[in-house]
């Protein structure tokens, strides 16, 4: 068998170093602009392997509610986010659109440690004047975003006699600051209660203050409200299944699509 010329062999060297030196250029996710990642051939493969792990992982601590875990965890996590702009298409924003966004959709709550967020279901009080959710209640706690919009839903469902309400809906305006900072401005609720001692309880609606009340209420606190507004997010990881942020005032939240 005729040796292979030395000019082949010499191609096909260079075309490996060439292959490990190079950056390349991978889309980890359909919903945003690709991301750029650097380290050669393998280091896709490894981060995918790495991230699948860790995500595993936080699911199961979030159900566990395990929180020094589920911290560990998201800051891990956030090193291996594929998608650096999460904001991409949310209002129209970087020129994308809502079908491309990577906020867009229904998001079902895994973990918070901002006690607030199920605050209005925690109507029985135990042992040290702790308030949890009454025995036998169940709660489901989401979000639905209207990329679109540039809005989203915040829901809390109850289920049970004990139920202190059926459900309650926040109607939140989203406006993307950075590719990953969101700005949230509180606009409406509404409030649904069967079981409400008087009529106009079993279907209440309310309001909030106008966005400019908030705002001038941090700049009197020497803050910026077009970097930091009165309540913001930061996305930590999003993918097509999982989500983290942070909140202005530090707390975490864990999501998944539903």
């Amino acid at each position: 068998m005729p040796s292979l010329p030395k000019i082949s062999v010499l191609s096909v060297a260079l075309l490996l170093v060439a292959a490990v030196e190079f950056p390349c250029t991978c889309a980890f996710s359909t919903l945003a602009p690709p991301a750029t990642v650097s380290g050669g051939i393998f280091a896709a493969p490894l981060a995918g392997f790495k991230r699948s792990s860790v995500k595993k992982q936080l699911i199961k601590a979030a159900n566990d509610k395990n929180e020094e875990l589920i911290i560990s965890l998201v800051d891990e996590l956030s090193t291996l986010n594929p998608n650096e702009f999460a904001t991409f298409g949310l209002g129209g924003y970087g020129g994308g659109s809502a079908d491309k966004a990577p906020l867009n959709g229904e998001w079902k709550l895994l973990f918070t440690n901002a006690k607030d967020a199920e605050a209005p279901a925690r109507t029985e009080k135990k042992s040290g004047g702790k308030e949890e959710v009454a025995e036998g209640v169940k709660i489901t706690t989401g979000q639905r975003i209207d990329a679109a919009a540039g809005e989203c839903i915040n829901y809390i469902y109850a289920e049970g006699e004990k139920r202190p309400f059926d459900q309650l809906e926040i109607t939140i305006k989203m406006t993307a600051l950075t590719p990953s900072r969101v700005r949230l401005d509180f606009q409406r609720g509404r409030a649904l209660n069967e079981n409400a001692p008087l009529p106009f309880l079993k279907d209440f609606r309310f309001s909030f203050p106008p966005a400019y009340v908030g705002d001038a209420l941090a700049a009197l606190r020497g803050k910026d409200p077009k970097v930091e507004p009165p309540a913001y997010f930061d996305v930590l990881y999003i993918d097509n299944e999982v989500r983290c942020h942070r909140t202005g005032e530090g707390k975490i939240f864990v999501q998944m699509r539903k």
